[in-house]
């Protein structure tokens, strides 16, 4: 953990952080129709600890993937030294202070704190590695900022997954949910050559390792798009009792073979 660009985990007696706990909120009212009402939220209290050496871009290990590979194997096992007791409570203060965090700002931070936490009850040497990139990603990374814009409160989906990104071949499906402006004829299907809704900050993003072992892609993005669809049913019935009735939700997925099963328009094998 001696590296330059590390943040060498001190021990439980001389950890410091700040708790999350000062969320502000601003609106700015648009002069005109041209600009339109906005919000923003963002966090003043972060982990204590001194920016790395050179700034860090990604809260996770990147693994290239393999494209066009007819055959793709998943990361091999974790064989490395376990963690003492002190280091062990360590990472799950780790991940219960960033847990709040990164569900109410940085989302970006989901996909990391959720591998590491299927780690924290034997966590390993490579699992402190791994906190470590993430506490750099923070420093690195401080003033996270949501931005919402007035809109039709509409609920939209985008849907993905990625395919044996997860230990023991397990695969990790995505949903980003947010509202944006009434589709101009909502019984229609969307069309894919038609201008996307407006572009607003999420209500909420689910990063999820799916149980299911799956043996594509494909098969991981259906996933992908039947849990987003399942988590999208209570929040279209809370819109909908607070007045905003729903039209169909469309979900957006970018895999033409899940998007042919999904809407019956190819058969599967």
């Amino acid at each position: 953990m001696d590296t330059p660009n590390a943040l060498s985990p001190p021990d439980s007696g001389n950890t410091k952080h700040a708790p999350l706990n000062s969320v502000s909120s601003s609106t700015t009212s648009g002069s005109n129709t041209q600009t339109p009402k906005t919000s923003r939220i963002s966090s003043q209290s972060r982990f204590q600890h001194p920016s790395p050496t050179f700034k860090e871009d990604s809260p996770h290990k990147h693994d290239i993937p393999q494209y066009g590979a007819k055959i793709q194997y998943s990361n091999s096992p974790d064989t490395s030294p376990a963690l003492n007791l002190a280091d062990k409570k360590r990472v799950q203060e780790v991940l219960g202070t960033l847990l709040y965090y990164s569900r109410a700002i940085d989302n970006t931070m989901l996909p990391a704190i959720g591998t590491i936490a299927t780690q924290q009850a034997n966590p390993t040497k490579k699992t402190m590695e791994a906190v470590t990139q993430l506490l750099n990603y923070c420093a690195s990374n401080p003033n996270a900022i949501v931005r919402y814009v007035k809109s039709d409160m509409v609920l939209y989906a985008e849907s993905d997954a990625s395919y044996l990104s997860s230990p023991k071949g397990r695969s990790r499906s995505a949903g980003y949910f947010y509202l944006s402006d009434r589709p101009i004829d909502p019984t229609k299907a969307p069309d894919d050559n038609a201008p996307p809704p407006t572009h607003n900050g999420a209500i909420t993003v689910s990063s999820k390792i799916l149980r299911e072992i799956v043996s594509s892609a494909t098969e991981a993005e259906l996933a992908a798009l039947f849990h987003n669809g399942k988590d999208a049913c209570p929040i279209r019935t809370t819109l909908d009792e607070l007045g905003h009735i729903q039209p169909p939700t469309p979900i957006v997925t970018d895999n033409l073979a899940a998007k042919g099963i999904a809407n019956d328009d190819i058969k599967q094998r």
